[in-house]
């Protein structure tokens, strides 16, 4: 124990080999299988973490070379990327429910040597484009039993028997130890909403600086416990919910899934959670939805509440007391009703939940800091780690609703003419895998970073978005039209799961919805209307009065220009398997608009 010679912490698998080192016999992951959660120490990721850079080393991997992992959210994530990282190598990232001709152009774009798998899925689809791939060597599977016959496919766990007995811990010990902080670290392709992705080149530099700007302007105490929903491709779970929680000696445990995301909450009590808008979103649907059917008295209860910390919200979020017989009843309020809420949806230990991504709706977001569960809005792309503003813990700095906080340490942040935000710091990207031209399009001459989100400054500093520059709607009467806003107000109603507004150069704005079936089946059954599948549910007539009114009460909030003036209600939901949706459930207009030109043209014509 007295030889260990302790790592700069300049890169990631340096921070991961002190922590394993002094934090051995703790809990660092967690996982669910045959029916309880299983805990994985510190020293025994170290040890797989070993095995497979060994292996990696043993076939031929030398620094500098990229490796892609096509994966879902689970422990062997972690030993991959650690393993790569400590061989010297870049990692690339690829969805896990990306298709065949989505994983052939990024593996092809990254020139990526070998490929991590988790299961069948991705292997065949990899197998199905293997003449495609001149570059991929090996693909390594996580699951053994989807080891197929062909010799390019070797099991993870062939691969750590192989990589254990080889003992190259040495050279593993200098390669971690020769890594230049500003070499790419990894790959991370940009789900964007046109086009191929891009190569969003991250070094060593760019994602420490990330955790340690997080963890100065987010006081986080060490030994926290995050629950990992956002898949590790994506850059806010890979830098927070996950090398932040490295850094900080946390425990990170992975959700089984979105359908299982209430019962895991309640299982692990986080005190920690990454999520966008939606999971909260997705979450209050569900307590308005159970309430709805609940007893009289029980609603009644919860609607008085659910009033009580609407109105003690704007003191809570800026650590004011309660005073008086809002402080009276806001005690009772959560004695009788929040406490038993938040205890139901297993965040009774939350301190930190950050949300990112887009826009969090003002209505989510006083509702959960009114019940005592602070959500700190932040903002960021991949091109920037991915986080540049970020609200931190009332008792720092206030929380204000609508906003997503003020800059990191180290962040500069400017808006254009035009109101483009324009930021500038450590975290943000070398530029672009092989496009130097794409990369000089995003960067101002004195090396700002456009983002092409529209926005403003408060005057604390505070930043406000208020659209994607390139998503603004123009009608044809040269009204600009922000439509992220007007479809958050959208999706705060019960029976919306999705909504996508039209009207670019058009003389009015029209929505295609999907309904929230669930919901919207149960109101059907109340009201008396019989369909017998969802086509025809959608295309009954009281359901569409039902919307009818929907809509109408919501344009009561908006402007003249900016009221939907007609709907068509989809019976079937927007996917990413349509190329209509990203991995991280952003819409891509262009795609949707194509997919149902006939639909929104009708509505146009009528």
């Amino acid at each position: 124990m007295s030889d260990y010679t302790y790592y700069i912490e300049s890169t990631i698998p340096a921070i991961f080999r002190n922590r394993a080192h002094y934090l051995k016999d703790n809990v660092f992951l967690q996982y669910y299988k045959d029916g309880s959660w299983k805990d994985l120490s510190w020293g025994f990721v170290l040890s797989q973490v070993n095995a497979i850079a060994a292996y990696l080393i043993g076939e031929g991997i030398n620094p500098g070379d990229n490796i892609a992992i096509y994966s879902e959210n689970r422990p062997e994530w972690v030993y991959a990327d650690l393993a790569c990282l400590s061989a010297g190598a870049a990692d690339v990232t690829i969805y896990p429910t990306n298709s065949a001709p989505e994983a052939e152009h990024i593996l092809n774009n990254s020139d990526s040597r070998m490929c991590f798998c988790s299961g069948a899925f991705q292997v065949k689809n990899l197998l199905s484009i293997k003449d495609r791939l001149p570059k991929l060597e090996k693909i390594i599977v996580f699951n053994a039993e989807a080891a197929s016959g062909d010799p390019m496919v070797v099991s993870l766990e062939d691969a750590i028997k192989k990589g254990a007995q080889s003992g190259r811990e040495d050279e593993i010990d200098r390669r971690i130890r020769a890594i230049d902080p500003e070499d790419t670290m990894t790959l991370m392709y940009t789900s964007g909403t046109t086009g191929n992705p891009k190569g969003v080149m991250l070094s060593a530099r760019n994602i420490v600086a990330q955790v340690l700007h997080m963890i100065r302007h987010q006081p986080h105490p060490l030994y926290e416990s995050a629950l990992s929903v956002l898949p590790l491709s994506h850059a806010l779970e890979r830098s927070i919910g996950y090398y932040m929680m490295m850094y900080a000696g946390g425990t990170i445990a992975y959700c089984r899934g979105t359908e299982h995301m209430v019962a895991d909450f309640a299982a692990v009590r986080p005190t920690c959670f990454i999520s966008v808008p939606r999971i909260p979103e997705k979450i209050y649907e569900g307590i308005i939805s159970k309430v709805a059917t609940a007893p009289f008295i029980k609603r009644a209860m919860f609607n008085w509440a659910k009033s009580v910390a609407m109105q003690a919200s704007p003191f809570l979020k800026e650590n004011r007391p309660l005073e008086g017989g809002l402080k009276r009843k806001y005690a009772l309020a959560d004695k009788l009703v929040l406490s038993k809420l938040r205890a139901a949806i297993g965040m009774d230990r939350m301190r930190c939940f950050g949300s990112g991504g887009a826009p969090l709706s003002s209505e989510i977001h006083d509702f959960f800091c009114g019940m005592g569960i602070f959500i700190l809005p932040g903002y960021g792309l991949t091109e920037c780690s991915p986080i540049t503003h970020c609200h931190t813990h009332r008792d720092v700095r206030p929380i204000k609703t609508g906003s997503v906080g003020p800059a990191h340490p180290m962040t500069e942040t400017r808006i254009a003419d035009d109101g483009e935000i324009l930021v500038r710091g450590p975290q943000i990207m070398k530029g672009y895998y092989k496009d130097e031209k794409a990369t000089r399009e995003v960067f101002t001459e004195d090396g700002f970073f456009m983002t092409g989100d529209i926005g403003h400054m408060d005057e604390d500093g505070y930043l406000y978005i208020t659209d994607r520059k390139k998503d603004l709607i123009i009608t044809a009467g040269g009204k600009n039209v922000a439509p992220q806003v007007i479809e958050g107000m959208i999706l705060l109603n019960q029976f919306i799961d999705q909504v996508s507004l039209i009207g670019d150069r058009r003389k009015f704005v029209t929505a295609l919805i999907v309904p929230n079936f669930d919901a919207l089946k149960k109101w059907a059954q109340q009201n008396g209307v019989e369909a017998k599948d969802n086509a025809a549910l959608v295309a009954n007539e009281k359901i569409i009065k039902h919307f009818d009114s929907i809509i109408a009460e919501m344009n009561k909030e908006l402007g003249r220009v900016e009221q939907v003036k007609k709907f068509t209600l989809l019976s079937e939901p927007f996917t990413q398997e349509k190329g209509e949706i990203t991995p991280t459930l952003k819409i891509k207009r262009k795609v949707v608009q194509k997919n149902y030109s006939d639909l929104i043209e009708m509505m146009y014509r009528e």
